[in-house]
C-alpha cells in the first residue's frame, strides 16, 4: 500500500539506536506497554465551551503529540527503518450493530475542523458494515476507545509476524473526574526497537502542552 505522506529511510549503520534496534528487533514480542493518566481539564472545558467532541478532542491532541516526537513517527519496512514526515490515525468506531470499524481520520490544521470532519465520518461508519474503512498505511497511530470503565492497564492485540511495522497503539478509558480536574487514562504501546520509555517522557510533555494551549 502506498503511503500517504513522505518518508526517508534511515541508515542503520552510526544510527544512535543501531545497537538496541537490532537487539529488540530479535524479540518474538518487541512491544512495551505503559499505562498511565493524562490531565485533561482545559481541553474538556474548552470543549464543552464550544460544542466539540472530547473524545475527537483528547485523539487529536494525542496526534499532534506524536507527530512531535520523532520515534513516534518511526517505522520497519523491508527490514529498514523509516521516519515518516506526517502521521494520522486510525481508530476504533462502534457500529449501529456494535460491531468495531477501523477508521481512518486525516491530519487536519485546527481542532475544530478535526472534530467537525470526525463527526461526519463517525455518523458514516456507524451505518457501515465493513470492518476497514478508508486508509490504512503504516503512517497511522492505531488507537481505541473503552469509554465504560477505567482501567489500569491494557494490552493491545497484534499479530506477531516478521512484517510488523511497529505502529503505536493508544488506547483510552473513561474519563474519571477528580475534585476539578478531568483524567484520561491512557494505554500506550511503542516497538521497543523504535522506542524507550524516555521517549514515551517526551511524547506525553507534547501532549501536556498541545492540551494546554486550549486553556479558557
Amino acid at each position: 500500500m502506498e503511503s500517504k505522506y513522505s518518508k526517508q529511510i534511515i541508515a542503520l549503520e552510526g544510527w544512535d539506536r543501531e545497537e538496541t534496534f537490532r537487539f529488540f528487533s530479535s524479540f518474538k514480542q518487541p512491544f512495551f506497554n505503559v499505562h498511565t493518566e493524562t490531565d485533561i481539564t482545559p481541553l474538556h472545558r474548552y470543549c464543552k465551551a464550544n460544542n466539540l467532541s472530547i473524545s475527537l478532542a483528547y485523539m487529536y491532541a494525542t496526534l499532534l503529540a506524536a507527530r512531535a516526537t520523532v520515534n513516534f513517527c518511526y517505522r520497519i519496512e523491508n527490514g529498514q527503518v523509516v521516519k515518516y514526515n506526517g502521521l494520522d490515525l486510525s481508530s476504533t468506531v462502534l457500529k449501529d450493530d456494535n460491531n468495531i470499524a477501523f477508521t481512518h481520520f486525516s491530519y487536519r490544521v485546527t481542532l475544530e475542523d478535526f472534530c467537525r470532519e470526525g463527526a461526519e465520518i463517525i455518523a458514516e461508519v456507524k451505518k457501515s458494515n465493513k470492518l476497514f474503512n478508508g486508509y490504512q498505511g503504516n503512517d497511522l497511530l492505531h488507537m481505541t476507545t473503552l469509554p465504560w470503565f477505567t482501567y489500569k492497564g491494557m494490552e493491545h492485540a497484534f499479530s506477531l509476524t516478521q512484517e510488523e511495522t511497529g505502529v503505536p497503539r493508544i488506547g483510552y478509558g473513561r474519563l474519571e473526574f477528580k475534585q476539578d480536574k478531568v483524567m484520561l487514562p491512557m494505554s500506550i504501546a511503542l516497538h521497543h526497537a523504535l522506542a524507550d520509555g524516555y521517549h514515551m517522557h517526551l511524547f506525553l510533555q507534547e501532549m501536556e502542552a498541545v492540551i494546554s494551549n486550549y486553556k479558557l
